[in-house]
């Protein structure tokens, strides 16, 4: 019997399903080799147990920690197993010691937990030797638990050193402590940089200290850095970035640049810092996100003007970003006029092609006074891709958008409205409901509208489903996926 040419089963193999593979694997070399690849691909560290156990094991062979592209690394918590006196003498040897050494009992658990800390340190490097083709790393601290420093000594800097001319992308959430660690770190390849804020309860004058060996990591990317993205949370009660934006020098290859902080805007106090790192960077930028989470408790009040951090952000930049594709903007304050939204979007009018508006809920009126020139012409009729809030799902708003941007292909919809409410909006009436009959009142809208994926949130909208076919019918090339997808 001939044997299929290799090349052939390349192409073939990369139309197997995972079930598939597993089951089929033994069959020949290429498939072997293609079912490696999918199992260890991407891995995640998280526990102690015995599952872990054998994946070290595992990872121990080159020839399958090989295939690791992505890991994710979740340090764990060691709890030391107490060990109880076994006998009598046993326990009365204990007491004399502990009679000569009050802490006798407590320096052997620092022993045993020391012991147990040093053989996942060598489960987990010895893996991380093997690992030879990964190209992004992921470091996550929990920072609602504590943590063991030693983990992160040897999981930071000694891992990103050994990992320096081949590690593509990088996201870290660690102890602020360990930080400094990071000052002396070259990654010459490194692409992608994604940083999360934990800073919790420091004061202002611990949080420069301690994160000035990040300020120098990242700036020592500056050669290769193509997407920064900064993140922080409500946890980070004195964290003022500001500070870091001024610090931070030019990156040639900047292409995204993504900000996310509390929506009181306190961990940004001045954003002329980050104005200024924006137009630094303005002729190669072409992705830009700037997003907000829950509010900040702080030990004392802020500006109020901090609330307006996003209105002053875009409303600073006043040069056009020449190669800005892709925006994401959180419409802070919720009430907030939209004219300085409406300015920036006509900047960027002929470039861009992805856009997200979160957190306020748009009416069919807001989207008309921010898409639709004085002209009555689309303000943005290159946008392919866009994302709103808006107060329900309804073919009205529909065709509106449809009528705004006749070259959608992707559209995103949350909705502010209760889903019970609704559901009852809908309920089938002779076999028809309401939105399918407003559907073909607005058939003119759909008829050359070419969308091809459509999500709506939140994931109690299930009756999307329900109207689905409907929906096909006026857009034939049309999916409906969950929101996230």
């Amino acid at each position: 019997m001939r044997e299929l040419n290799e090349d052939v089963l390349r192409h073939v193999v990369r139309y197997i399903s995972s079930d598939t593979l597993d089951r089929i694997n033994s069959c020949h070399p290429i498939f072997y080799e293609e079912w490696m690849k999918a199992r260890y691909a991407t891995l995640v560290f998280s526990k102690r147990d015995k599952e872990m156990k054998r994946l070290f094991e595992h990872l121990r062979e080159p020839h399958v920690a090989m295939h690791v592209k992505h890991l994710i690394m979740r340090p764990w918590l060691v709890q030391p197993r107490t060990k109880s006196p076994r006998s009598r003498t046993e326990n009365l040897i204990v007491r004399f010691l502990e009679l000569l050494d009050p802490h006798y009992t407590k320096k052997k658990a620092e022993q045993r937990l020391q012991k147990r800390l040093r053989k996942d340190i060598t489960n987990v490097t010895t893996a991380f030797q093997h690992m030879t083709k990964l190209e992004d790393y992921s470091l996550e601290w929990d920072d609602s638990r504590g943590f063991h420093p030693e983990f992160y000594k040897e999981f930071l800097a000694p891992a990103l050193e050994s990992w320096s001319s081949h590690l593509l992308k990088l996201s870290l959430k660690v102890p602020p402590a360990m930080l400094s660690a990071l000052g002396h770190v070259r990654l010459p390849k490194l692409e992608t940089l994604v940083f999360h804020f934990s800073t919790s309860a420091l004061s202002s004058k611990d949080i420069d200290s301690q994160y000035e060996g990040f300020v120098v990591f990242v700036n020592n990317l500056k050669d290769s850095l193509s997407s920064l993205s900064l993140l922080s949370s409500n946890t980070c009660r004195e964290l003022d970035i500001s500070r870091m934006f001024s610090k931070l020098g030019s990156f040639p290859a900047l292409r995204k640049v993504a900000l996310s902080i509390p929506f009181d805007g306190a961990h940004l106090s001045d954003p002329q810092t980050f104005v200024k790192f924006l137009e630094k960077h303005r002729l190669s930028i072409k992705e830009l996100d700037i997003s907000a989470t829950r509010c900040t408790p702080r030990s004392t009040p802020g500006d109020p003007e901090y609330h307006n951090w996003v209105q002053r952000i875009i409303g600073s930049l006043n040069t056009p970003f020449p190669h800005l594709s892709s925006l994401g903007l959180a419409l802070r304050p919720l009430r907030a006029p939209l004219d300085v939204l409406i300015r920036f979007l006509d900047m960027h009018s002929s470039t861009l092609d992805t856009l997200k508006l979160t957190d306020r809920v748009l009416s069919v009126v807001d989207l008309r006074e921010i898409f639709l020139s004085l002209s009555g012409s689309a303000l943005i009729p290159t946008i392919t891709s866009l994302q709103v809030k808006m107060d329900e799902f309804s073919a009205t708003s529909l065709a509106q958008i449809a009528l705004l941007f006749q070259d959608l292909k992707s559209l995103k919809i949350e909705c502010a409205q209760d889903p019970s409410r609704q559901r009852e909006v809908n309920i089938r009436k002779r076999g028809v409901t309401e939105f399918s009959a407003n559907l073909k009142e607005n058939h003119e809208a759909f008829r050359l509208w070419n969308l091809q994926h459509l999500a709506i949130a939140p994931s109690e909208y299930h009756w999307a489903r329900i109207v689905e076919k409907d929906l096909m019918g006026c857009m034939p090339d049309l999916t409906i996926t969950d929101f996230d997808v």
